[in-house]
């Protein structure tokens, strides 16, 4: 009798992470459900989005940094899946968010998921970003058109009652956004207080 291993058919191939088929199994094991299994995986989701977003920005700093001068410019910028202002933004705004985070001013939790609107906060001055601070503006879910709007209602008053418009606006927001919340889980509830009468 062999000792030798038969085998009727070719072994399965190893799967190396990185692998296209790796990441459509673990794709493929999260299958949402309910409202919050989709909130849960997009947010989880969104949230590995933003650390790749400032990875992306830390990669083209150092390209910019590191390379013979014209060279990032002829060689990696030019060569990009996106505009050389969308390489700016993810710069710029990697820059600002790992120097609130290095400063203690800012964490990076706290910040919101989308490389443009941490660009566009970057771009404000002290008292601004201060201002937004103070009233609740800077948080994960921001949006940058809410900060936009906040930013046209503050300069529009010119201070004084402009920035007390601002600051109401800002918690009218955070307030609707909080009714939205209890609302949805109020209805949730009230679905599962249905299914137990049922």
């Amino acid at each position: 009798m062999s000792k030798r291993l038969r085998l009727d058919s070719a072994p399965e191939p190893v799967l190396i992470e990185g692998d296209a088929r790796v990441q459509a199994l673990q794709t493929a094991r999260v299958q949402p459900q309910r409202p919050e299994e989709f909130v849960s995986e997009i947010s989880r989701l969104w949230q590995r989005a933003q650390g790749t977003f400032l990875d992306i920005g830390k990669l083209l700093i150092r390209a910019k940094e590191s390379l013979p001068h014209g060279e990032y410019t002829a060689a990696v910028e030019a060569q990009l899946p996106f505009s050389a202002r969308t390489a700016y933004q993810l710069r710029e705004a990697a820059r600002w968010a790992l120097e609130m985070d290095r400063r203690q001013a800012i964490p990076l939790a706290r910040l919101p998921g989308s490389y443009s609107t941490i660009y566009l906060l970057s771009t404000f001055d002290p008292p601004t970003l201060e201002e937004a601070e103070q009233v609740g503006l800077i948080r994960p879910e921001l949006r940058r058109a809410e900060l936009i709007a906040w930013r046209q209602t503050r300069r529009g008053g010119g201070g004084g009652e402009g920035a007390d418009r601002a600051a109401l606006e800002a918690k009218r927001q955070k307030l609707r956004r909080e009714k939205e919340r209890l609302e949805d889980e109020l209805r949730r509830i009230e679905a599962a207080l249905a299914r137990e009468d049922s």
